[in-house]
C-alpha cells in the first residue's frame, strides 16, 4: 500500500499524475467525507494512494 500523510502531498502526488486540484478542494471533500482517507488521530489525515486512483477512476471521471 502506498501511503502518504497531509493534505500537501496529496497534492504533489495529483499534479504527478496530471489531476491537479487545490488544498480548499481537498479539504472540502475530506469535510463531506467525499474522498478515501483515514485520520488515526485529531490534525493527522492519511491518504491511501492505491485508493486515490481507483476513486479519481470513478468519482471523478464519472462526474
Amino acid at each position: 500500500m502506498r501511503k502518504v500523510r497531509g493534505v500537501k502531498q496529496l497534492i504533489s502526488y495529483l499534479e504527478s499524475i496530471h489531476c491537479p486540484m487545490s488544498e480548499a478542494t481537498l479539504y472540502r471533500l475530506v469535510k463531506i467525507k467525499a474522498i478515501p482517507f483515514s485520520r488515526p488521530s485529531p490534525g493527522i489525515l492519511i491518504f491511501d494512494l492505491d485508493c486515490i486512483d481507483k476513486w479519481l477512476d470513478t468519482d471523478v471521471i464519472a462526474q
